[in-house]
């Protein structure tokens, strides 16, 4: 059996807790045994699995990693150094995870090759001594936020970023987001500060897609805010009418 280890901050709890949910279907195909502790500094995710799925596993493990890595860390940053006026704290979360999702594909490419070659991981360890030019690129993007930001802005910058994602189309049902295979998408357990509000929006944008499906009614805040950004984007399904 193959034994990787993962630490993090007990502050930082809930990103060991998405990475053992996000794994335990495979886990179940492969007889891995996932353990997760939470001490009093640190949280411990210890992975047991098979050796013939080491490869692959290996590669599921990194990719959860690097979901922590370029949406969590990256909203903490994000959190602390961009400061601006003019919007409420929803649409505040919004801009923030906009601004999250735009590069988030490239983000998590540097960290899944950061995180290569090891056997135990120390996630906040790695992140601060291992990805600093991931951080100045950070520090780079919030310098250029304007101090104040206006609810037409916050429109026109999300409708930018949809407009060349093009082809990938998320399905909302249930008030859960998944995607084209109907895998169940939890990037949202991610952002850390959250209110609970616009998760369906907030997940809708973190996938990165540029169409979404209605397979049943949300909320009219998420109805609002999905029209709002994605326009002719979004399609109701013949279950949306109960069909």
């Amino acid at each position: 059996m193959r034994e990787i280890k993962i630490t993090e901050s007990s502050l930082r709890y809930d990103n060991l807790v998405y990475v053992k949910n996000s794994l335990l279907d495979i886990a179940e195909q492969i007889n891995a045994i996932i353990n997760l502790q939470n001490y009093k500094n640190r949280s411990e995710l210890i992975i047991r699995f098979p050796d013939e799925y080491c490869e692959i596993f290996l590669l599921e493990i990194r990719d959860r990693l690097a979901d922590v890595i370029a949406i969590n860390y990256k909203h903490k940053f994000f959190k602390k150094r961009i400061k601006f006026s003019g919007l409420s704290e929803i649409e505040s979360e919004l801009l923030i995870t906009s601004l999250i999702s735009a590069d988030v594909d490239e983000d998590k490419k540097y960290a899944v090759k950061k995180l290569k070659g090891y056997q135990e991981y120390s996630l906040d360890g790695i992140f601060n001594f291992r990805m600093k030019p991931l951080k100045e690129k950070w520090k780079e993007i919030a310098g250029y936020i304007p101090p104040s930001f206006t609810k037409n802005q916050l429109k026109d910058f999300i409708n930018y970023l949809i407009k060349d994602k093009k082809g990938k189309r998320v399905y909302i049902d249930g008030g859960k987001v998944y995607d084209k295979r109907f895998n169940l998408l939890t990037r949202n357990k991610l952002l850390s500060l959250d209110s609970g509000e616009l998760n369906v929006v907030k997940e809708v944008l973190l996938s990165g897609a540029g169409e979404v499906e209605l397979c049943s009614p949300v909320s009219k805040l998420e109805d609002k805010y999905l029209k709002e950004f994605y326009e002719s984007k979004v399609f109701l399904s013949d279950g949306y009418f109960g069909l």
